[in-house]
């Protein structure tokens, strides 16, 4: 399959499911995460595929998340099981796997943990981390305007720590995913 024919096939499944605002994000941080990319010479045909298709479970409720997620045997977090449209980045993986047919552990690992980072996260896993924050949250720009410009391995792990360090400091993770925690302990050990 051609790239441009899978591209095509991921903006279908969106807007088939009339999701025409999550297909306008996906391809945001698309954009953001192209340009990461080619400042850490990374596969561009990967990193857009892995944006493109963060959050492809969007065509389903989280409650059917929730279900996909248990007849497929996932451990489930219990900020998870309180509040499933976190399962949303677990669930991406699986359709990505299944219905796309992907395998390629980079584009698998960045949508598996867009949302909450993890331990040992790959630079893959960082670029849609932080394009997907920058996508949605514009008050901060100034971190990640300094980033996009400098590009350096220093300040991609300075970008995720000082986001989630924010998430903590200001009670924005009401019930924070074992992964995040995670994630956090190790940039701030870094």
């Amino acid at each position: 399959m051609q790239n441009q024919d899978i591209f095509d096939l991921i903006k279908n499944k969106y807007l088939n499911n009339n999701k025409e605002d999550v297909l306008h994000h996906v391809e945001n941080v698309a954009d953001i995460a192209v340009k990461l990319a080619k400042v850490y010479k990374l596969d561009i045909v990967k990193i857009k595929l892995a944006a493109l298709l963060h959050d492809i479970s969007a065509i389903m409720t989280p409650q059917e998340m929730y279900k996909f997620a248990k007849a497929r045997g996932l451990e489930i977090d219990p900020a998870e099981e309180k509040y499933h449209s976190l399962l949303h980045q677990r669930v991406s993986k699986i359709i990505v796997q299944e219905e796309y047919g992907i395998t390629d552990l980079d584009i698998l690992g960045a949508v598996e943990c867009h949302t909450t980072l993890k331990k040992n996260s790959s630079i893959y896993d960082k670029i849609i981390f932080i394009a997907d924050k920058i996508s949605w949250d514009t008050n901060f720009s100034p971190l990640f305007d300094d980033l996009l410009k400098s590009g350096t391995i220093d300040s991609l792990d300075k970008a995720c720590y000082s986001y989630i360090k924010y998430q903590f400091e200001n009670n924005l993770l009401v019930m924070p995913h074992k992964w995040i925690i995670d994630a956090y302990t190790e940039l701030s050990n870094a």
